[in-house]
């Protein structure tokens, strides 16, 4: 290789350097702190006269604007109201609504990757095999930080992974507490929630 080639391979070494120290990935691979990277989370049940038939992805300002006595689902809903605006100065928050679950299914948040201006969010969705013995509804408000972006346009993925389980951790009981044992992959397509945000 001659000289120049090497130079131009060297300087093209150093301006991937940059790019690739933007990527990152946070993975909670502990099965006993599944909400590990959940940093917000609220339930909210069907018999509060609230119901999710559809799961949303959102673009949100850091948690601490949230006003102290609003949940984390009605901040949610109020900012669907306005146009969130955020700077390279900001940590960029997303919040996740499920779709209307039965009280003994679970769902978690996995993995969330950046790759450059690409964010793709792994989510774990697994449904109750068993009997119920009593049967409330409830969808569920994750909020997850992504923190400091840098200005651009960004587009995220969340996947939905379905999953099926029949046996509880722990005492085996359906608590809120208890995570599936037996997790497994359901027979269903993963699903995509899929939005775009701007940093300036």
């Amino acid at each position: 290789m001659t000289r120049n080639g090497i130079l131009i391979l060297c300087s093209l070494e150093l301006v991937a350097l940059p790019l690739s120290a933007q990527d990152w990935t946070k993975e909670s691979k502990d099965r006993t702190k599944r909400t590990a990277l959940h940093g917000a989370a609220q339930l909210v049940r069907g018999d509060s006269g609230k119901w999710n038939d559809d799961p949303r992805l959102q673009h949100a300002p850091p948690l601490a604007r949230k006003p102290e006595k609003t949940t984390l689902d009605a901040w949610a809903d109020q900012l669907l109201k306005q146009k969130v605006e955020l700077t390279d100065k900001d940590d960029n928050w997303l919040i996740f609504r499920s779709e209307q679950l039965d009280d003994n299914d679970r769902i978690w948040i996995e993995r969330i990757e950046r790759r450059g201006q690409q964010i793709t969010i792994i989510a774990n969705q697994a449904k109750w095999q068993g009997k119920y013995f009593r049967n409330f509804t409830y969808y569920q408000a994750i909020g997850l930080n992504l923190g400091k972006l840098p200005p651009g346009q960004y587009e995220t993925k969340m996947i939905i992974q379905p999953l099926a389980f029949s046996k509880f951790e722990g005492d085996g009981k359906a608590l809120d507490s208890n995570w599936p044992k037996d997790e497994r992959p359901a027979d269903k397509k993963p699903s995509e929630l899929r939005i775009t945000f701007t940093v300036k």
